[in-house]
């Protein structure tokens, strides 16, 4: 059977696979990112990562990376998290330590293609993902068009719709986007506005039964979560909507209040889903394999 392989590029650590036709991962590397050395250090680590993989039959590497990337020529367009990342040629720098082809996307569009591969949105032509973590990421994809990139490798920032105008600062520059509100960290930061006191988001969703505020601050954070649905089901009028990334592990306590908050402002929820997603920490290593796959046989 043939394989490739896939490489997740995080914050913290790159995580390399040996992925088959089939999804399933056949050997695991993970080496430390280093992302605060620079461009230098992470293409080492890289190059480690896959040098500790039996990697000499594979077909293909598929990279998913932070940033705006073109993907048809390797490209990151542009990222905030590694000092010389911006402007690099990834597929060409890789290509250097390794004789094989190499492909490159967004890491939340890899996400997204996981999902339709072998995952929650496998029996979806028209899927929207978003992913729920430090922050919120998004991906767009349609059976005929493909995924969406825009004209500046900047399509599918869907948190940075304006959910509040004028609302809370966003790390992007803006005001009121939904990763202000919806991302992980919004949970602690808006229970820390009502009480003074910082606590995890975790701690908080915890005390739910017995605080008020904690209460407060999850209706509040269901309810944002709800009028972000209904714009992308308006927008884009998917088959799916895929929730991932690191809150998905709390879904039990936030999922139920954010569906029925959802039922209740979205004009039309009858002809949508709304899933979670089956990959979290694998996501990003078996989308990465697919784009490899896929693109190597399509010569590009």
């Amino acid at each position: 059977m043939e394989k490739v392989i896939g490489i997740d590029l995080g914050g913290t650590k790159i995580n390399a696979c040996l992925i088959n036709e089939a999804g399933e991962i056949l050997q695991r590397s993970t080496v430390v990112t280093e992302a605060s050395k620079g461009k230098e250090a992470v293409l080492s680590n890289i190059k480690k990562a896959v040098e500790k993989l039996d990697y000499e039959d594979a077909l293909s590497i598929g990279i998913g990376t932070p940033g705006f990337i073109d993907s048809e020529n390797g490209i990151v367009t542009f990222a905030g998290n590694i000092e010389g990342w911006t402007g690099l040629n990834l597929k060409k720098a890789v290509e250097e330590f390794v004789d094989m082809p190499v492909f490159v996307e967004n890491d939340a569009n890899i996400a997204l293609l996981a999902e339709k591969w072998i995952g929650s949105a496998k029996d979806y032509k028209d899927i929207v993902m978003i992913t729920l973590g430090t922050g919120v990421g998004g991906a767009v994809y349609n059976e005929k068009a493909g995924l969406l990139s825009g004209s500046h490798f900047q399509g599918a920032e869907l948190g940075h719709i304006i959910l509040h105008p004028d609302g809370d600062y966003c790390t992007c520059g803006q005001h009121g986007c939904v990763e202000a509100y919806c991302a992980g960290t919004a949970i602690s930061k808006n229970y820390e506005k009502i009480t003074g006191k910082v606590l995890s988001g975790e701690e908080i969703l915890n005390k739910i039964s017995v605080d008020l505020a904690a209460k407060k601050v999850l209706q509040g954070y269901q309810s944002n979560l709800a009028y972000f649905l209904s714009s992308l089901r308006n927008i884009f009028d998917p088959e799916v909507i895929v929730i991932g990334g690191g809150v998905i592990h709390s879904k039990e306590i936030w999922w139920d209040g954010m569906l029925a908050k959802f039922e209740e402002v979205c004009n039309n929820t009858k002809n949508i889903n709304v899933v979670p997603a089956n990959f979290l920490n694998d996501a990003g290593v078996i989308g990465a394999g697919k784009i490899a796959f896929e693109r190597m046989k399509n010569g590009k």
